[in-house]
């Protein structure tokens, strides 16, 4: 039987791929807005977030205070604070080790693990889910590197590439997500992507995704609290 670190890692080639362009927007943006390749990288090394890297880059951008910037990408990355307990309630680890996993839980990382880590054997999941992160980390560091020691070169020959790229990262989450959504959470999900959609069209997509995180997890809640009503 393989070894469940390397199940890990082959879990978390999908990741990796879909992390790859995501990746490399945020490189050439954050270059473009200001900063260097290496300050790039290492907002990934450290930051390691998505949304709110893109979110940073901007607030950076306007002149944002230092304060009001660093206290808003801590609450668009609230929703994690739901994600821990999911998990950790399938993880037989000590809360040191379970430190060191948060740091890689992803909304991509949650996504794999929410549908296979109740597969594993329980005292093999700790190092399953830590090569999943690993592969998912490394991929997203390499990338925002590869983006920004490139951005010039990709911004001046594909541009159009450039602009569409970032939708990458919510098909990816939505296509490792859904296989495993229950009923009871598909009204939640359709209603915070309609919601998150909406703002993001209207130019306020930081907005949208802080009150999609909090809506949609309000409904999923409600839903399952009916649902253990009637089976009840």
């Amino acid at each position: 039987m393989q070894a469940p670190w390397r199940r890990g890692l082959k879990d978390g080639i999908p990741i990796a791929l879909g992390y790859l362009p995501v990746g490399v927007t945020f490189g050439v943006v954050a270059t473009q807005q200001g900063m260097s390749a290496a300050e790039a990288a290492l907002t990934s090394l450290i930051v390691y977030s998505g949304a709110a890297q893109f979110m940073l880059v901007g607030l950076l951008a306007a002149g944002t205070p230092t304060v009001l910037t660093v206290g808003l990408c801590l609450l668009l990355n609230a929703r994690h604070a739901l994600y821990g307990p999911a998990i950790a309630a399938y993880l037989p680890a000590t809360p040191s080790r379970l430190a060191g996993l948060a740091f890689g839980l992803t909304d991509e990382v949650f996504a794999v693990a929410l549908g296979r880590l109740p597969q594993q054997p329980a005292a093999q999941r700790p190092l399953w889910l830590a090569g999943v992160e690993v592969m998912a980390y490394g991929s997203w560091v390499g990338a925002s590197a590869a983006g920004a020691l490139a951005g010039d070169w990709i911004r001046g020959h594909l541009p159009l590439l450039a602009e569409s790229l970032p939708i990458a990262l919510s098909a990816l989450f939505l296509v490792l997500l859904l296989p495993h959504v229950q009923a009871p959470r598909r009204g939640a999900i359709l209603v915070t992507v309609t919601l998150a959609a909406a703002f993001a069209w209207a130019q306020h997509a930081a907005l949208g995704l802080l009150l999609a995180a909090v809506l949609g997890a309000l409904l999923a809640g409600i839903g399952e609290v009916r649902c253990a009503r009637k089976s009840s």
